[in-house]
């Protein structure tokens, strides 16, 4: 005759553990405690059983935060920046007409402001913008090219940055640097 089979209990899987005792419970106490109770893991696991359950609890709180109330969905708060609402807007619509619609919405502007982003915009806008290049000047007696005109403006403006001293410094060791490379 077969022998009968007796049904098992169901034990506790490892993390199940670990969530059922206390919080103020070392790894190392938990740890023992498994032991004790013929279960075997590295603290480790406490740490990562642990932390997940932190992280799902922290998750569930953003998200029952998140949650619309029949309060919060007659808000009228605006969903994006004052700029970026500006620039949405064709920019011949005129500025006062911007603030009323801006306002229709729960969003407080001014006309200065808009004038503000709108020019903003135009100026990074433009491929070769004034703000893009530098600004080059011919020198004083009209000759010379436009390069070593602002390279001569660009040296002026690193030796009044570091001083003239320093600034003669570093070019005697480029031209010392150069002179070896040539070998003159």
């Amino acid at each position: 005759m077969a022998a009968k089979k007796t049904p098992k209990k169901p034990s506790l899987n490892k993390s199940d553990f670990i969530r059922q005792q206390p919080s103020s419970l070392s790894a190392a106490e938990v740890v023992a405690k498994a032991k004790a109770a013929g279960i075997k893991f590295a603290p480790v696991l406490v740490y990562k059983v642990r932390g997940r359950a932190q992280a799902k609890r922290s998750a569930a709180k953003k998200a029952s935060a998140t949650v619309t109330t029949p309060a919060a969905a007659a808000s009228t708060k605006p969903a994006k920046s004052k700029s970026a609402f500006i620039r949405s807007l064709p920019s011949n619509v005129p500025a006062k007409e911007v603030v009323k619609q801006a306002k229709a919405i729960g969003m407080k502007l001014t006309e200065s402001y808009i004038y503000n982003v709108r020019g903003a915009a135009k100026k990074g806008s433009k491929p070769n913008s004034a703000a893009a290049r530098p600004t080059v000047r011919t020198s004083a007696n009209g000759g010379g090219s436009r390069v070593s005109a602002s390279a001569e403006n660009l040296l002026k403006a690193v030796a009044a940055e570091i001083g003239l001293g320093p600034a003669i410094e570093i070019l005697s060791g480029e031209r010392a640097r150069v002179a070896a490379v040539i070998g003159a």
